[in-house]
Protein backbone atom coordinates (compact mmCIF):
# COMPACT_ATOMS: atom_id res chain seq x y z
CA UNK A 1 0.00 0.00 0.00
CA UNK A 2 1.66 2.94 -1.10
CA UNK A 3 1.74 5.76 1.03
CA UNK A 4 1.87 9.63 0.36
CA UNK A 5 4.49 12.09 1.87
CA UNK A 6 2.25 14.59 4.38
CA UNK A 7 1.65 18.00 2.16
CA UNK A 8 0.28 20.89 3.05
CA UNK A 9 -1.50 21.19 6.76
CA UNK A 10 -0.43 18.13 7.77
CA UNK A 11 3.40 18.82 6.88
CA UNK A 12 2.96 21.53 8.89
CA UNK A 13 1.31 20.01 11.66
CA UNK A 14 4.11 17.32 12.01
CA UNK A 15 6.70 19.65 11.65
CA UNK A 16 5.14 21.70 14.99
CA UNK A 17 4.61 18.18 16.77
CA UNK A 18 8.48 17.79 16.24
CA UNK A 19 9.74 21.14 17.38
CA UNK A 20 7.39 20.53 20.78
CA UNK A 21 8.92 17.25 21.51
CA UNK A 22 12.42 18.56 21.13
CA UNK A 23 11.43 21.51 23.50
CA UNK A 24 10.26 18.76 26.03
CA UNK A 25 13.08 17.02 26.28
CA UNK A 26 15.67 19.94 25.88
CA UNK A 27 13.78 20.68 29.50
CA UNK A 28 14.20 17.17 30.52
CA UNK A 29 17.90 17.62 29.92
CA UNK A 30 20.69 18.85 32.40
CA UNK A 31 21.81 22.30 31.71
CA UNK A 32 25.74 21.45 31.60
CA UNK A 33 24.88 18.54 28.73
CA UNK A 34 23.17 21.40 26.41
CA UNK A 35 25.67 20.91 23.40
CA UNK A 36 25.52 17.33 23.48
CA UNK A 37 21.66 17.09 23.62
CA UNK A 38 21.56 19.90 20.43
CA UNK A 39 23.86 17.85 18.17
CA UNK A 40 21.62 14.22 19.87
CA UNK A 41 18.18 15.74 18.71
CA UNK A 42 19.32 17.52 15.72
CA UNK A 43 20.61 13.81 14.42
CA UNK A 44 17.26 12.81 15.37
CA UNK A 45 15.48 14.99 13.50
CA UNK A 46 17.64 14.48 10.51
CA UNK A 47 16.67 11.10 10.46
CA UNK A 48 13.20 11.41 10.81
CA UNK A 49 13.82 13.81 7.93
CA UNK A 50 15.07 10.73 5.77
CA UNK A 51 12.64 8.11 7.05
CA UNK A 52 9.58 10.40 5.87
CA UNK A 53 11.25 10.93 2.90
CA UNK A 54 11.10 14.96 3.01
CA UNK A 55 13.76 16.00 0.76
CA UNK A 56 14.54 19.22 -1.63
CA UNK A 57 15.93 22.80 -0.63
CA UNK A 58 12.31 23.53 0.97
CA UNK A 59 12.70 20.32 3.43
CA UNK A 60 15.96 21.35 4.41
CA UNK A 61 15.61 24.97 5.23
CA UNK A 62 12.26 23.98 7.62
CA UNK A 63 14.42 22.06 9.74
CA UNK A 64 16.94 24.91 10.44
CA UNK A 65 15.36 26.13 13.78
CA UNK A 66 16.32 28.89 15.34
CA UNK A 67 17.59 28.82 19.32
CA UNK A 68 15.79 28.17 20.83
CA UNK A 69 13.72 26.72 18.37
CA UNK A 70 11.36 29.15 17.21
CA UNK A 71 9.33 29.02 14.18
CA UNK A 72 11.46 30.69 11.25
CA UNK A 73 10.03 33.10 9.13
CA UNK A 74 9.12 32.25 5.41
CA UNK A 75 12.33 32.42 3.62
CA UNK A 76 12.51 35.13 0.45
CA UNK A 77 14.31 34.05 -2.57
CA UNK A 78 16.94 36.54 -3.05
CA UNK A 79 20.16 36.87 -4.69
CA UNK A 80 23.18 36.20 -2.93
CA UNK A 81 25.71 38.88 -2.78
CA UNK A 82 29.60 37.74 -3.17
CA UNK A 83 31.54 39.04 -0.08
CA UNK A 84 34.75 40.20 0.31
CA UNK A 85 36.20 38.42 3.65
CA UNK A 86 37.22 40.58 6.31
CA UNK A 87 41.05 40.68 7.18
CA UNK A 88 41.14 40.46 11.01
CA UNK A 89 44.54 41.60 12.61
CA UNK A 90 46.26 38.72 14.91
CA UNK A 91 46.16 39.50 18.47
CA UNK A 92 50.02 40.08 19.69
CA UNK A 93 50.23 38.22 22.57
CA UNK A 94 50.53 40.06 25.39
CA UNK A 95 53.94 39.00 27.96
CA UNK A 96 53.58 37.60 31.30
CA UNK A 97 55.93 38.92 33.81
CA UNK A 98 57.88 36.18 35.69
CA UNK A 99 56.08 36.59 39.03
CA UNK A 100 59.13 37.92 41.25
CA UNK A 101 60.08 36.02 44.23
CA UNK A 102 60.48 38.08 47.67
CA UNK A 103 63.95 38.47 48.29
CA UNK A 104 65.15 37.32 51.66
CA UNK A 105 66.75 39.18 54.53
CA UNK A 106 69.39 40.49 54.54
CA UNK A 107 70.51 38.90 58.02
CA UNK A 108 69.39 35.11 58.54
CA UNK A 109 67.47 34.43 61.83
CA UNK A 110 66.84 30.95 63.76
CA UNK A 111 63.71 29.43 62.22
CA UNK A 112 62.19 29.13 65.81
CA UNK A 113 61.68 32.52 66.63
CA UNK A 114 62.02 32.43 70.30
CA UNK A 115 64.56 34.06 71.98
CA UNK A 116 65.93 31.60 75.05
CA UNK A 117 64.43 33.39 78.10
CA UNK A 118 60.98 33.23 76.75
CA UNK A 119 61.84 29.38 75.30
CA UNK A 120 63.13 28.83 78.86
CA UNK A 121 60.22 30.19 80.50
CA UNK A 122 57.77 28.23 78.24
CA UNK A 123 59.67 24.47 78.44
CA UNK A 124 59.92 24.58 82.47
CA UNK A 125 63.38 25.14 82.91
CA UNK A 126 63.74 26.09 86.84
CA UNK A 127 61.46 22.80 87.33
CA UNK A 128 64.59 21.27 87.25
CA UNK A 129 66.73 23.42 89.27
CA UNK A 130 67.89 25.70 86.34
CA UNK A 131 68.14 29.21 86.62
CA UNK A 132 65.49 31.29 83.82
CA UNK A 133 67.89 33.26 83.14
CA UNK A 134 69.93 31.62 80.06
CA UNK A 135 73.34 31.50 79.54
CA UNK A 136 75.54 33.81 77.13
CA UNK A 137 77.45 32.20 74.45
CA UNK A 138 80.77 31.02 76.64
CA UNK A 139 83.19 33.26 74.04
CA UNK A 140 84.74 36.12 73.64
CA UNK A 141 83.67 36.77 70.56
CA UNK A 142 81.04 35.94 68.19
CA UNK A 143 82.14 32.81 66.12
CA UNK A 144 81.74 31.31 62.34
CA UNK A 145 80.00 28.50 63.92
CA UNK A 146 77.28 30.96 65.42
CA UNK A 147 76.79 32.95 61.98
CA UNK A 148 76.52 29.07 60.31
CA UNK A 149 74.19 28.02 62.81
CA UNK A 150 71.89 30.96 62.29
CA UNK A 151 72.23 30.86 58.43
CA UNK A 152 70.96 27.34 58.97
CA UNK A 153 67.85 28.70 60.85
CA UNK A 154 69.55 26.41 64.01
CA UNK A 155 68.63 28.10 67.48
CA UNK A 156 71.23 27.30 70.24
CA UNK A 157 70.05 27.51 74.24
CA UNK A 158 71.70 26.83 77.63
CA UNK A 159 70.71 27.43 81.33
CA UNK A 160 72.80 26.94 84.43
CA UNK A 161 72.13 26.29 87.80
CA UNK A 162 72.82 24.45 91.10
CA UNK A 163 70.54 21.38 89.84
CA UNK A 164 68.40 19.09 92.23
CA UNK A 165 70.71 17.09 94.08
CA UNK A 166 73.80 17.26 95.55
CA UNK A 167 75.00 20.55 95.08
CA UNK A 168 77.04 20.45 91.89
CA UNK A 169 76.17 23.02 88.82
CA UNK A 170 73.76 21.72 86.83
CA UNK A 171 73.27 22.75 82.71
CA UNK A 172 71.37 22.26 80.02
CA UNK A 173 71.99 23.20 76.62
CA UNK A 174 69.55 22.61 73.46
CA UNK A 175 70.25 23.05 69.81
CA UNK A 176 67.28 23.10 68.26
CA UNK A 177 67.40 22.74 63.48
CA UNK A 178 64.54 22.78 60.96
CA UNK A 179 65.45 19.69 59.58
CA UNK A 180 63.35 16.90 60.83
CA UNK A 181 63.52 14.35 58.09
CA UNK A 182 67.68 14.82 58.08
CA UNK A 183 67.43 13.83 61.98
CA UNK A 184 65.22 11.11 61.19
CA UNK A 185 67.93 9.29 59.44
CA UNK A 186 70.63 10.39 61.81
CA UNK A 187 68.06 8.97 64.79
CA UNK A 188 67.71 5.49 62.87
CA UNK A 189 71.11 5.05 62.98
CA UNK A 190 71.71 6.16 66.43
CA UNK A 191 69.15 2.88 67.41
CA UNK A 192 70.41 1.07 65.66
CA UNK A 193 73.52 1.34 67.30
CA UNK A 194 72.33 0.08 70.38
CA UNK A 195 71.25 4.15 71.44
CA UNK A 196 67.77 3.53 73.51
CA UNK A 197 64.73 5.24 72.81
CA UNK A 198 63.55 8.49 74.86
CA UNK A 199 60.14 8.05 74.31
CA UNK A 200 60.09 11.81 73.28
CA UNK A 201 58.43 12.99 69.71
CA UNK A 202 58.43 11.01 66.59
CA UNK A 203 61.71 9.26 67.04
CA UNK A 204 64.51 9.97 70.07
CA UNK A 205 67.52 8.11 71.49
CA UNK A 206 69.66 9.06 74.36
CA UNK A 207 73.07 7.87 76.07
CA UNK A 208 74.36 8.51 79.55
CA UNK A 209 77.65 9.00 81.08
CA UNK A 210 76.87 7.44 84.59
CA UNK A 211 80.32 8.84 85.89
CA UNK A 212 81.40 10.94 88.67
CA UNK A 213 81.23 13.95 85.97
CA UNK A 214 78.00 12.55 84.15
CA UNK A 215 75.60 13.83 81.69
CA UNK A 216 73.21 12.90 79.03
CA UNK A 217 73.05 13.42 75.84
CA UNK A 218 69.32 13.53 73.99
CA UNK A 219 68.22 13.94 70.44
CA UNK A 220 64.29 13.26 69.16
CA UNK A 221 62.16 14.82 66.05
CA UNK A 222 59.18 16.55 66.25
CA UNK A 223 57.78 17.08 62.55
CA UNK A 224 59.82 19.45 61.04
CA UNK A 225 62.24 20.10 63.68
CA UNK A 226 64.77 17.98 64.90
CA UNK A 227 66.62 18.66 68.63
CA UNK A 228 68.99 17.64 70.33
CA UNK A 229 70.10 17.82 74.56
CA UNK A 230 73.31 17.81 76.45
CA UNK A 231 72.54 17.93 80.51
CA UNK A 232 74.98 17.92 83.37
CA UNK A 233 74.46 16.76 86.41
CA UNK A 234 70.90 16.83 86.68
CA UNK A 235 70.74 14.91 90.06
CA UNK A 236 67.66 13.58 92.25
CA UNK A 237 68.90 14.37 95.97
CA UNK A 238 69.66 11.31 96.73
CA UNK A 239 72.09 10.69 94.17
CA UNK A 240 75.51 11.61 92.55
CA UNK A 241 74.36 10.49 89.17
CA UNK A 242 72.33 12.47 86.46
CA UNK A 243 69.16 10.86 86.31
CA UNK A 244 67.55 10.87 82.49
CA UNK A 245 64.18 11.24 83.88
CA UNK A 246 64.72 14.39 85.47
CA UNK A 247 65.14 16.31 81.79
CA UNK A 248 61.63 14.38 80.49
CA UNK A 249 58.75 17.06 81.37
CA UNK A 250 61.13 19.69 79.97
CA UNK A 251 61.41 17.26 76.74
CA UNK A 252 57.89 16.95 76.88
CA UNK A 253 56.79 20.84 76.76
CA UNK A 254 59.59 21.25 74.16
CA UNK A 255 57.77 18.80 72.00
CA UNK A 256 54.37 20.17 72.23
CA UNK A 257 55.64 23.52 71.94
CA UNK A 258 57.86 22.37 68.26
CA UNK A 259 54.77 20.46 67.31
CA UNK A 260 52.48 23.55 67.09
CA UNK A 261 55.45 25.86 65.49
CA UNK A 262 55.74 25.79 61.93
CA UNK A 263 59.66 26.74 60.75
CA UNK A 264 60.04 30.38 59.28
CA UNK A 265 61.32 30.68 56.21
CA UNK A 266 64.41 29.06 55.06
CA UNK A 267 68.07 31.29 54.33
CA UNK A 268 69.80 30.77 51.78
CA UNK A 269 73.83 32.21 51.80
CA UNK A 270 74.94 33.95 48.99
CA UNK A 271 76.99 32.07 46.36
CA UNK A 272 80.71 32.87 46.81
CA UNK A 273 83.75 30.81 46.05
CA UNK A 274 84.39 29.92 49.87
CA UNK A 275 81.57 27.56 49.60
CA UNK A 276 83.04 24.72 48.05
CA UNK A 277 86.91 25.32 49.48
CA UNK A 278 88.05 22.60 51.60
CA UNK A 279 91.37 22.78 53.94
CA UNK A 280 92.80 20.59 51.22
CA UNK A 281 92.30 23.24 48.73
CA UNK A 282 94.74 25.17 51.58
CA UNK A 283 97.64 23.03 51.44
CA UNK A 284 99.97 25.95 49.14
CA UNK A 285 99.42 28.25 51.88
CA UNK A 286 102.94 28.19 54.25
CA UNK A 287 101.39 29.62 57.39
CA UNK A 288 104.57 28.64 58.83
CA UNK A 289 107.04 30.48 57.37
CA UNK A 290 104.26 33.22 57.70
CA UNK A 291 104.04 33.45 61.34
CA UNK A 292 108.06 32.49 61.48
CA UNK A 293 107.44 28.75 63.14
CA UNK A 294 108.77 26.35 59.70
CA UNK A 295 107.85 23.21 61.87
CA UNK A 296 103.94 23.86 61.32
CA UNK A 297 103.02 21.49 58.82
CA UNK A 298 100.16 22.03 55.98
CA UNK A 299 96.32 22.57 56.76
CA UNK A 300 94.30 20.25 58.55
CA UNK A 301 90.62 19.59 59.04
CA UNK A 302 89.09 20.29 62.53
CA UNK A 303 85.87 21.08 61.36
CA UNK A 304 84.57 18.11 63.35
CA UNK A 305 86.71 17.49 66.18
CA UNK A 306 85.71 16.93 69.11
CA UNK A 307 81.79 16.66 67.60
CA UNK A 308 79.55 13.41 67.29
CA UNK A 309 76.45 15.67 67.36
CA UNK A 310 74.10 15.47 64.18
CA UNK A 311 73.42 18.75 63.51
CA UNK A 312 76.79 20.15 64.06
CA UNK A 313 77.72 17.71 61.51
CA UNK A 314 75.20 17.80 58.79
CA UNK A 315 73.36 21.37 59.14
CA UNK A 316 76.07 23.64 59.38
CA UNK A 317 78.39 24.67 56.58
CA UNK A 318 81.47 26.39 58.35
CA UNK A 319 84.87 25.63 57.98
CA UNK A 320 87.61 25.37 60.43
CA UNK A 321 91.07 24.39 59.09
CA UNK A 322 94.40 24.65 61.57
CA UNK A 323 97.87 24.75 60.82
CA UNK A 324 100.24 23.19 63.59
CA UNK A 325 103.57 22.74 65.03
CA UNK A 326 102.73 20.15 67.52
CA UNK A 327 102.53 16.23 66.13
CA UNK A 328 101.85 13.04 67.81
CA UNK A 329 105.32 12.95 69.47
CA UNK A 330 104.67 16.47 70.95
CA UNK A 331 105.92 19.98 70.22
CA UNK A 332 109.55 19.60 68.81
CA UNK A 333 112.51 20.87 70.85
CA UNK A 334 112.95 23.72 68.74
CA UNK A 335 109.90 25.92 69.05
CA UNK A 336 109.64 28.40 71.97
CA UNK A 337 106.77 28.83 74.12
CA UNK A 338 106.74 32.73 72.43
CA UNK A 339 106.41 31.50 68.87
CA UNK A 340 102.78 30.84 67.16
CA UNK A 341 102.36 27.01 67.52
CA UNK A 342 98.88 26.57 65.96
CA UNK A 343 97.02 29.16 63.92
CA UNK A 344 93.56 28.68 63.02
CA UNK A 345 91.30 29.47 60.14
CA UNK A 346 87.30 29.51 60.89
CA UNK A 347 84.81 30.62 58.00
CA UNK A 348 80.84 30.34 57.72
CA UNK A 349 80.92 30.29 53.85
CA UNK A 350 78.17 34.10 52.94
CA UNK A 351 77.99 35.17 55.96
CA UNK A 352 79.57 38.70 55.04
CA UNK A 353 76.53 39.90 56.63
CA UNK A 354 78.54 39.45 60.41
CA UNK A 355 81.81 40.97 59.00
CA UNK A 356 81.41 44.40 60.94
CA UNK A 357 77.67 43.91 62.54
CA UNK A 358 78.90 41.26 64.74
CA UNK A 359 82.36 41.09 64.88
CA UNK A 360 83.83 42.92 67.97
CA UNK A 361 84.68 46.65 66.94
CA UNK A 362 88.33 46.52 66.03
CA UNK A 363 91.30 48.64 64.18
CA UNK A 364 91.58 48.21 60.59
CA UNK A 365 94.57 46.56 58.79
CA UNK A 366 95.52 46.13 55.04
CA UNK A 367 95.37 42.61 54.40
CA UNK A 368 96.23 41.55 50.68
CA UNK A 369 93.08 40.08 49.11
CA UNK A 370 90.72 40.71 51.72
CA UNK A 371 88.00 43.76 50.92
CA UNK A 372 88.27 44.77 54.35
CA UNK A 373 89.97 43.58 57.48
CA UNK A 374 90.42 44.06 61.54
CA UNK A 375 91.60 43.35 64.63
CA UNK A 376 90.66 43.25 67.82
CA UNK A 377 91.68 41.94 71.00
CA UNK A 378 89.65 40.66 74.48
CA UNK A 379 90.92 39.89 77.91
CA UNK A 380 90.45 36.33 78.43
CA UNK A 381 89.95 33.96 81.23
CA UNK A 382 93.24 34.25 81.98
CA UNK A 383 93.99 37.68 81.80
CA UNK A 384 95.79 37.72 78.79
CA UNK A 385 95.49 39.26 75.79
CA UNK A 386 93.20 37.25 73.07
CA UNK A 387 93.67 38.92 69.50
CA UNK A 388 91.53 37.92 66.80
CA UNK A 389 92.19 38.83 62.74
CA UNK A 390 88.18 39.52 61.15
CA UNK A 391 88.48 39.72 57.01
CA UNK A 392 85.59 39.69 54.51
CA UNK A 393 86.33 38.10 51.60
CA UNK A 394 84.36 37.25 48.27
CA UNK A 395 81.08 37.75 50.45
CA UNK A 396 82.40 35.53 53.25
CA UNK A 397 83.62 36.36 56.53
CA UNK A 398 86.73 34.90 57.89
CA UNK A 399 88.44 34.61 61.40
CA UNK A 400 92.09 33.84 61.86
CA UNK A 401 93.38 32.88 65.35
CA UNK A 402 96.78 32.04 66.93
CA UNK A 403 97.71 30.63 69.72
CA UNK A 404 101.45 30.59 71.34
CA UNK A 405 103.06 28.45 74.48
CA UNK A 406 101.46 31.11 76.37
CA UNK A 407 98.03 30.83 75.32
CA UNK A 408 96.13 33.16 72.90
CA UNK A 409 98.14 35.40 70.23
CA UNK A 410 98.66 38.59 71.70
CA UNK A 411 98.38 42.13 70.46
CA UNK A 412 101.85 42.21 69.87
CA UNK A 413 101.74 39.58 67.46
CA UNK A 414 98.90 40.28 65.68
CA UNK A 415 101.53 41.31 62.33
CA UNK A 416 102.27 37.10 61.78
CA UNK A 417 98.18 36.78 61.70
CA UNK A 418 97.85 39.28 59.37
CA UNK A 419 100.73 37.25 57.89
CA UNK A 420 99.24 33.88 57.67
CA UNK A 421 96.22 35.43 56.40
CA UNK A 422 97.54 36.89 53.26
CA UNK A 423 99.22 33.28 52.43
CA UNK A 424 95.75 31.48 52.96
CA UNK A 425 94.06 34.18 51.00
CA UNK A 426 96.40 33.80 47.86
CA UNK A 427 96.55 30.08 48.35
CA UNK A 428 92.44 30.34 48.08
CA UNK A 429 92.58 32.27 45.43
CA UNK A 430 94.82 30.58 43.29
CA UNK A 431 92.64 27.23 44.27
CA UNK A 432 89.04 28.84 43.22
CA UNK A 433 90.68 30.45 40.25
CA UNK A 434 90.38 34.44 41.38
CA UNK A 435 93.75 34.90 41.39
Amino acid sequence: MDVEPPTGDDLNRMLVSMKQDVLRRAAAEPPARRRPWARRHLGLTLGLVALLGIGGAGGALALVLPSPFQAAPAATPSSTPSTTPTVRPTPTPTATAAPVEPAQPAVPSAALGIDCATLGERIGVTSIGLSATPDGPGTLYFTAEQAAERQAGVSTCGWSGPGTGQGRAARLELTIAPAGERGREWISGLRQSGLEDYGIGDASAFTCDLSLVSGCNTTFVVGSWWVETTNWDLQTADSYETDPELLVPVADALADLLAGTPPGAAWSPPATSWSETTCEDLAAADVGAAVGTPEMGSAGDQTYRDSGRGIRQTQLDDLVCDWSARTEAGLPDTVGPDQIQLVYLHVAPGSGWAYGAETEDGDAVAVRGAESATWACAVDTYDQDSCQLDLLVDGTWLRISGVTGYGDVGRERVGSLVSAAEAVLAAQAAASGRG
